[in-house]
């Protein structure tokens, strides 16, 4: 009888460590994370011109607003991202009603080219909904051209907006970065 008890303790006491070694592991994936409540205090979009929307805090999300003009949305402080190591970004977004459109961009810090001050796309426009994960990995959709020009290592800001009308908006939950290498 002992034994088994012994046995069932001390198989308790490994579920526990393992659980814990679990939860600290997945918190240190992550080399940027942010929730709803962070990305509702973004600032609007830094653009050569056009597209400055805007953030407000909804009920678990970050109702992003297209600008006057159809298309637009807020900025991330900046960031350095360490193409090298093959940065995956994940956009958590709960709704996007039919007819509008959201996306995703990199713009450095340092432009080189003035059409770069537009950004590049990670994530197209789409439709994507329903609080999935929109997923890419940011040293393949940057390229080797975008490296050649900025570097493995790169600081800059990513933008979140909503396309499509003046009333285009976006629900995002969370943004996440995690590296693959």
């Amino acid at each position: 009888m002992f034994k088994k008890g012994f046995i069932a303790s001390m198989l308790l006491v490994v579920l526990l460590l393992s659980s814990a070694c679990t939860q600290q592991t997945t918190k240190e994936v992550y080399i940027y994370e942010k929730d709803y409540q962070a990305i509702s205090s973004w600032k609007s979009m830094e653009t050569p011109g056009g597209g400055e929307g805007t953030v407000e805090k909804g009920d678990g999300v970050a109702i992003i607003k297209a600008a006057a003009d159809g298309w637009g949305g807020v900025q991330s402080e900046k960031i350095t991202l360490d193409l090298s190591k093959s940065p995956m970004l994940l956009v958590q977004v709960r709704e996007n009603l039919d007819g509008f459109k959201w996306g995703a961009k990199f713009v450095p810090s340092n432009v080189q080219v003035e059409d770069h001050a537009w950004g590049f796309y990670l994530i197209e426009d789409n439709n994507f909904k329903w609080n999935n994960y929109a997923g890419v990995d940011i040293h393949e959709k940057l390229g080797q051209d975008f490296i050649d020009l900025y570097g493995e290592k790169v600081e800059g800001v990513f933008w979140l907006y909503a396309a499509g009308s003046p009333e285009a908006t976006v629900e995002i939950t969370s943004v996440k970065i995690f590296n693959q290498k």
